[in-house]
């Protein structure tokens, strides 16, 4: 790996550490720290540790796709980099559905009103929403992937035939 790859590696674990920080605080990766998160009427506690997690993904799936992209797909190092955020961020999708999911079934026992209107189930207009949101960004996300990993393949391919030519 050349010198310039590791500098782009650590500028951007740099960068998503200054972000977590200004986003969540200085605690961002304590594990006992929780956060609140208000949806309507309701309060999701999560910890900061996992929000943190998820920004420093967000972060590298980013820079590393637009790396990928103004490089046209040439430089191998970056195009690794962005199939293995690729691969985190397709398990964070898979990991909120699963929330979302478990949400939708436990809230019919959690609320218990006369109006169930407000309650997530898996036949709500939300919850059909949200799964086809999901399924279309983790459709992108496996597109994205196996493309950027046909690309590379071909470019690393088209770089060995090269050399090798050159040896001859």
């Amino acid at each position: 790996m050349k010198k310039k790859e590791i500098y782009w590696l650590i500028g951007t674990f740099g960068i998503s550490i200054i972000v977590c920080l200004i986003l969540i605080g200085l605690d961002c990766f304590n594990s006992t720290s929780k956060t609140d998160i208000n949806i309507h009427d309701t309060y999701f506690v999560v910890e900061k540790k996992e929000l943190s997690l998820l920004i420093i993904k967000l972060t590298f799936f980013f820079v590393y796709l637009f790396r990928m992209f103004r490089s046209k797909f040439k430089n191998i190092t970056a195009n690794l980099f962005f199939m293995i955020a690729n691969f985190f961020m397709n398990m964070s999708i898979v990991g909120l559905f699963s929330l979302i999911k478990s949400f939708a079934r436990s809230s019919g026992v959690i609320e218990n009103t006369a109006n169930k209107s407000g309650i997530l189930d898996s036949s709500s207009s939300e919850y059909i929403f949200l799964f086809v949101l999901f399924l279309f960004i983790q459709i992108f996300l496996l597109v994205s992937l196996a493309y950027s990993g046909f690309k590379t393949g071909l470019n690393y391919n088209n770089r060995k035939e090269n050399t090798m030519h050159n040896n001859v």
